[in-house]
């Protein structure tokens, strides 16, 4: 008896754990990324002056890298979905796509994980002729690594030098009256819409846009305001000069300098980044089964 009850239990287990693979699926993703943030914004440091649109921002392609990545979904329904991803890319801007003389780049690294929640406007069936295609939302959360870096004429050796911008402390973090030296790791809320395809038995395909809303501005190692050329040179060094003010590169502004205390980000707006492309997910069986589709 006891063996007969053992068994079925173990039955039962066995039979659930197979039952919930039919809800998993994963894939790859891959599309482009794009950066919002002081650099593309209609800034101009000498009128401290700056207005930020980020949904039309979103839509400037100057700085479109390669967007990479794995991703993993949980139906819980045809309508409701689980999804973690991990994204790999580059993030960057110019002033010199928008005509500003403040004259700062940079590009950086970007690591995200995130996990969002999905829901289907229609319900959703990998195979299923009459459910095969569906819009949907997501919102989630997620973590990112940035390392913010620039090319700059080093002074002291006269040679172009690829260097980090966040231990430069180029607006004065982490000495006294300042900030401190900001985190390279950061939060987003990540949403955005998209929709999805059924592929035969096992094959889910989606195109989407998603937004990214970080809590920091830091993105671009721009955000308050300038320190002086001579204090940063006291304080930094030559080269964190150099680097923190580069209106002085351009012809015929060879000795300008701002001044202390001038704006040279908004710091009352964070920095965005954005994800669009294609994502392709496969189920782990072919018993028909929900289909998440697919989010970037």
């Amino acid at each position: 008896m006891k063996r007969t009850f053992l068994l079925l239990i173990l039955t039962m287990v066995f039979a659930t754990a197979k039952a919930q693979l039919y809800n998993w699926e994963f894939g790859v993703t891959a599309g482009g990324a794009n950066y919002v943030g002081d650099i593309n914004s209609a800034f101009n440091s000498a009128t401290a002056n700056a207005q930020w649109n980020q949904f039309e921002q979103s839509f400037d392609f100057y700085n479109t890298n390669l967007r990479l990545g794995l991703v993993a979904r949980y139906n819980f329904s045809p309508r409701w979905v689980v999804a973690a991803e991990l994204n790999f890319t580059t993030l960057e801007g110019d002033d010199k796509h928008y005509g500003n003389p403040r004259n700062l780049n940079f590009y950086s690294p970007l690591r995200e994980l995130s996990v969002s929640c999905e829901f289907n406007f229609f319900d959703y069936r990998t195979g299923s002729k009459q459910h095969r295609i569906t819009p949907y939302i997501f919102a989630g959360l997620s973590g990112f690594y940035f390392n913010p870096k620039t090319d700059v004429l080093n002074p002291i050796t006269n040679e172009i030098e690829t260097v980090e911008l966040q231990p430069l402390n180029t607006e004065g973090q982490g000495l006294e009256g300042y900030d401190k030296a900001y985190s390279k790791y950061g939060l987003a809320v990540p949403f955005g819409l998209g929709v999805k395809f059924s592929i035969g038995s096992r094959i889910c395909v989606s195109a989407q846009w998603g937004f990214r809303k970080t809590f920091t501005d830091y993105i671009d190692d721009i955000s308050k305001n300038y320190v002086s050329h001579e204090q940063m040179i006291e304080w930094g060094g030559e080269l964190a000069a150099s680097a923190a003010d580069r209106t002085h590169e351009l012809e015929g502004m060879e000795t300008y300098y701002h001044s202390h205390n001038v704006a040279r980000g908004n710091s009352a707006t964070k920095d965005w980044y954005n994800f669009f492309g294609i994502t392709l997910t496969t189920k782990l069986t072919t018993k028909s089964s929900k289909c998440p589709g697919m989010q970037f």
